[in-house]
């Protein structure tokens, strides 16, 4: 897996980013698929396990899917000018099934690299459903809406802020992150970074005049 852009040919796979949202990814998951269909979807059903399986011989994958990850992480050049900054997850930390998997990461790369630098600067005033157990998905204007920006967090952050999160889909929790964000701290240059993002077939058909 190696840290790849999203470009021209992929980006309209990811229905809010637009041309100058850069976004980077390790591998490509494959919905609907299970654990077997690919080296990604493994590592994100491993790295996204619940809470409840907490205690079980199972949860050892879910450990040692976040040390991948932070491996990945770690990979990334010149991370001593970047400031990562993990989306908040569905549940606020007081709610049972509170996972905290990202920030789990980044203190996993900040334990072999004290010059790592990660600040949870945006979080949630409400749990909220998981995007994927829902027929609507929040937009990111919606999403924003919940999101709270912690001034305290702020204070020294480096240049490069890099939203962190563990698939990209259709885009809308990046885009309500970069869009909190910029409002506080409008000088700062805003990347995002993700363990996959979804593949989607190409609509090829699209891109032809085809005769009856």
């Amino acid at each position: 897996m190696r840290l790849t852009i999203i470009d021209e040919l992929t980006r309209g796979q990811h229905h809010y980013l637009v041309e100058d949202d850069r976004c980077f990814f390790f591998g490509e998951y494959t919905a609907r698929q299970g654990y077997a269909f690919s080296d990604t979807n493994n590592l994100i059903h491993n790295f996204k396990k619940g809470v409840d399986k907490r205690g079980r011989p199972e949860w050892a994958y879910k450990e040692a899917a976040i040390r991948r990850v932070a491996r990945l992480i770690n990979s990334i050049t010149n991370t001593d000018v970047l400031t990562f900054v993990p989306v908040p997850p569905s549940k606020c930390t007081a709610d049972p099934a509170y996972d905290g998997r990202l920030v789990d990461v980044l203190r996993t790369c900040q334990q072999s690299n004290q010059n790592f630098d990660f600040r949870e600067l945006v979080t949630q005033r409400v749990s909220m459903p998981a995007s994927h157990a829902g027929a609507n998905r929040p937009t990111p204007d919606q999403i924003a809406q919940n999101y709270i920006f912690n001034h305290a967090e702020a204070a020294d952050l480096r240049n490069n802020i890099v939203i962190f999160d563990d698939v990209l889909t259709a885009g809308s929790h990046y885009k309500a992150m970069k869009t909190t964000i910029r409002q506080h701290l409008p000088n700062k240059a805003i990347i995002g970074v993700f363990i996959a993002r979804t593949a989607r077939e190409a609509e090829w058909l699209d891109d032809f005049d085809l005769l009856d």
